[in-house]
């Protein structure tokens, strides 16, 4: 094969390249020549493995650096969220307290601190070692964590600070009759405004996983879930009660309601029987009260209120018969239908709402007014108001219409106390609010929109609301026509079942009821004749008969009944998607009684709170245990 040649500058020809042609193959290569080759392989090889080197040292080092940097970022973030507590805190309590120069004093800090934090956090490094599989779910914690801090710090405390600028106590406090609403309406942008931001800071913890977290890191989320839930969903009530109480109040045009008074001496589930009725007016704040009547004047319904099969089932025909037994249901907004459906049948004029109040409320409005005289001379007490609507009415009022006349006479007397002479203004609210948080107030609206807004909310009292859809219940109606549970002491506990292979968590609701009323002969002949006997005979007197009704959780089950270690039945049922027994405790005088009922958690659930028939001494709620399964 002839190689390509080029032509010289004397014509000669030459070859194209300095470069030896290569040998033939079958000629062997010199030894030298393939030392040499050999040698610049392994040169390459070498230098291929020193830029592998250097590259791998490169990136070590950038390691390094990235994981330091990131320590500094964490160090910093901590910090932050450290010093941020205390700030969190004290803000908490000055808007607690009423005091916004306090809190817009230690505005400018926190907001520093968690500012400082969630910088960190937005790190272009933090960021990228977020992608990694395990490294990754700790720093987005963190980041999540930070984000909430820096929404509370830069919205939620500005705008309560705003609110609270706008509307204290003080300015809620009625002036000749009046409830200043202005206020109330200048408040509502900057309280929609926290409510929403708090609820988004909820939100970003609520979603982080603690699955796979540090537990360091899984200790602080759960801690941070338990505050930022709890703002939300205050935030959310505030929100709710600005935006009612303007139009309920009469801002958009008159108001009229129906005021229930219970008496919890002749329990209901509700708190109990409807002694007196009353008519509220309210029109741009000022608040007046109307017709006064006992609810034994109202007529008996020509024709039984429309029932659901479910409620007949529980409850039978007399429920909303009568007004006193439009509280047999636990659900208020129910007994609230049922209430006006009677009030109108007796002539009643159309209401916009109905609201419900009971004895131990008015002793705890006693402690912020002072005490109030009745009609008739008597002094009324927070001390002693229970005592004096309960027990000593009956000796003095034996007619039954005078008594309820007293009974209604008296709340009266207090309401207008509170519209005319309120004392402390921070003092009426934490009445009204522990009023509400005990279940002994509660309120329902005729107008569709403003009962949305109740019925999940405390002061609606709906059990069978969604909202409570995971709570028991644990409810007391009297069934004996006398008014000895004045005398009725009722505990209600959860504890915990013990957990069944295969099974869900189980609960036990753990009842004591027992029975005061004096054993002695001579004391109980001494009772009031209409407090102690419902003259019809049939149940010795001083024996109560009281009708229990349990309810399970949404999804749930009321599985065994036990009493004295004996198993106990009763009636079955389901009502609003619980399962519901019904069972009625027979007490003679100075007699208890103690019932364990079982019950089965829905699928997932681990904790149980309940509902229960408000008590003289005790609150309508019992707070939740969680069990394993």
């Amino acid at each position: 094969m002839v190689s390509p040649v080029d032509v010289d500058a004397h014509g000669a020809l030459a070859p194209a390249s300095d470069a030896p042609a290569d040998p033939p193959a079958d000629v062997p290569e010199e030894p030298d020549a393939l030392a040499a080759r050999t040698a610049r392989g392994r040169h390459r090889r070498g230098g291929r493995a020193r830029t592998v080197r250097r590259a791998l040292v490169v990136v070590g080092v950038l390691v390094l650096v990235a994981a330091g940097w990131l320590a500094v970022r964490g160090v910093q973030v901590v910090h932050a969220l450290r010093a941020a507590v205390p700030g969190v805190d004290a803000v908490g309590d000055a808007l607690r307290d009423g005091d916004v120069d306090a809190a817009s004093a230690r505005l400018p800090e926190l907001q520093e601190h968690a500012a400082t934090a969630l910088a960190a956090t937005r790190d272009p490094v933090w960021r990228a070692a977020s992608a990694l599989p395990w490294l990754g779910t700790q720093l987005d914690a963190v980041r999540d964590v930070s984000a909430a801090l820096d929404v509370v710090a830069s919205e939620v405390v500005p705008a309560l600070a705003d609110a609270a600028g706008a509307v204290g106590p003080r300015d809620l406090v009625p002036v000749d009759g009046a409830v200043p609403l202005a206020p109330v309406v200048g408040a509502q942008p900057a309280v929609a405004a926290a409510a929403d931001a708090a609820a988004r800071a909820d939100a970003l913890v609520a979603g982080i996983p603690t699955d796979g977290l540090v537990p360091p890191l899984a200790t602080a989320v759960a801690q941070a879930r338990g505050p930022l839930a709890e703002a939300a969903l205050l935030l959310d009530r505030v929100d709710d009660a600005v935006a009612l109480l303007p139009p309920m109040l009469g801002a958009d045009g008159p108001r009229t309601y129906l005021v229930l008074v219970l008496n919890p001496a002749e329990l209901r589930s509700g708190g109990g029987i409807v002694g007196s009725v009353a008519v509220l007016h309210a029109v741009d704040g000022r608040l007046t009260l109307g017709e006064r009547l006992a609810s034994r004047t109202l007529p008996r319904l020509d024709a039984p209120p429309a029932l659901g099969a479910e409620e007949l089932a529980v409850h039978g025909d007399r429920l909303g018969s009568i007004m006193q037994n439009v509280t047999m249901t636990p659900d208020f907004p129910r007994a609230a239908e049922l209430a006006v459906e009677v009030w109108e049948a007796g002539g009643g004029a159309p209401v916009d709402g109905v609201l419900a109040v009971e004895p131990v409320a008015l002793a705890h409005l006693l402690d912020v007014t002072g005490p109030v005289t009745a009609p008739d001379g008597t002094v009324l007490e927070a001390d002693g108001v229970v005592r004096t609507l309960l027990h000593d009415a009956y000796a003095r009022y034996p007619d039954p219409d005078a008594t309820d006349a007293f009974f209604a006479a008296s709340a009266a007397g207090i309401f207008d106390a509170l519209v005319t002479v309120p004392g402390s203004p921070a003092g009426l609210v934490d009445a009204l609010g522990r009023s509400v948080a005990e279940r002994r107030v509660a309120l329902w609206s005729a107008h569709a929109e403003e009962q949305e807004r109740l019925a999940p909310s405390p002061l609606g009292g709906s059990f069978f609301d969604p909202a409570a859809a995971d709570q028991a219940g644990v409810f007391l109606d009297d069934g004996t026509g006398t008014k000895l549970d004045y005398f009725l002491g009722a505990e209600v506990a959860v504890a915990c079942a013990d957990p069944v292979p295969g099974q869900g968590a189980r609960a036990v609701l753990v009842v004591d009821l027992a029975s005061t009323v004096p054993a002695d002969p001579a004391e109980l002949a001494a009772l009031p004749s209409y407090m102690s006997t419902n003259g019809l005979g049939g149940t010795p007197t001083g024996v109560t008969r009281t009708n229990l009704t349990f309810y399970s959780p949404v999804g749930g089950r009321v599985a065994e009944i036990r009493s004295d270690g004996a198993a106990v039945g009763g009636l079955r049922g389901t009502e609003a998607g619980r399962d519901v027994a019904v069972l009625t405790a027979t007490l003679a005088p100075g007699a208890s009684v103690r019932y364990e009922v079982t019950v089965e958690l829905p699928a997932g659930a681990t904790g149980l709170g309940a509902w229960r028939t408000p008590g003289l001494e005790e609150a309508g709620t019992v707070p939740a245990t969680t069990c394993e399964s």
